[in-house]
């Protein structure tokens, strides 16, 4: 059965993209069948796997028609991505002015369920509810969020979406926060760690550490199992892909 993850948060900058990407490359490369969809209308899955970004998004929420023709491949053997641009936003807004249903994302990606183990999904922030549409089609929600600094607004912004959203029938759980540019050496993400931990009770994950080889991958078009298999962030990024796997 396929399992859908969904990595969103209110706020940018959190390596929600470097996340989503990073645990679609290493569950790829355990042998499962992998596609990411990028619905963050920056569209850097795809340029973070070193491609191009499309409207592919858009062409497949608009038109509504099978989903196969807009997926592409990335380079790597079981991981295939369905990319998007900053058209996903357009989109966001036709699917709000026609009241499309909050099991829209659900109903389109259908046909690609029996063909994946795993679809995994870069979310953002959207006016349209593309993001609450996501996350109804979603098995797990990861929350990523920066231990730079911790503005709690965003999360349990968050919290009050899924929350209205299991009220309303959804089935999927929330997996996790996921802490990340961790650094044990300054304050603020000792303080925010401390902070999520007291916040948000055995909802936080082991965090990701800050890492300047993640911000080489992205620039590169390179995941961090290719860039630099050995290192510290290729190994907390494999843990959290194969705990994902038991949920």
């Amino acid at each position: 059965m396929t399992k859908v993850i969904s990595f969103t948060n209110q706020k940018g900058g959190v390596a929600k993209t470097t996340s989503a990407v990073s645990t679609g490359h290493h569950l790829a490369k355990e042998g499962k069948e992998v596609l990411i969809v990028d619905f963050d209308p920056q569209g850097q899955c795809f340029t973070a796997l070193g491609g191009n970004a499309e409207n592919c998004v858009f062409n497949m929420l608009i038109q509504q028609s099978d989903p196969r023709q807009w997926v592409r491949k990335t380079d790597r053997e079981s991981l295939h991505i369905i990319p998007g641009n900053r058209t996903t936003a357009t989109a966001q807004i036709v699917m709000s002015a026609e009241n499309r249903p909050i099991t829209a994302v659900r109903d389109v990606l259908k046909p690609l369920y029996k063909e994946y183990d795993y679809i995994i999904f870069d979310t953002a922030p959207s006016v349209g509810g593309l993001q609450e549409r996501a996350i109804w089609a979603s098995d797990l929600v990861v929350l990523p969020t920066a231990t730079e600094y911790l503005s709690s607004d965003g999360l349990i912004q968050m919290m009050t979406t899924l929350k209205g959203l299991a009220e309303k029938g959804w089935k999927g759980k929330l997996a996790g926060i996921l802490p990340t540019f961790y650094d044990t050496q300054t304050k603020q993400s000792q303080t925010a760690i401390a902070q999520l931990r007291e916040y948000f009770p055995n909802s936080v994950l082991e965090p990701i550490h800050r890492a300047t080889v993640l911000r080489e991958c992205a620039a590169e078009g390179m995941t961090i199992f290719e860039k630099s298999p050995n290192s510290r962030a290729a190994k907390e990024y494999a843990a959290l892909a194969n705990y994902l796997t038991t949920l």
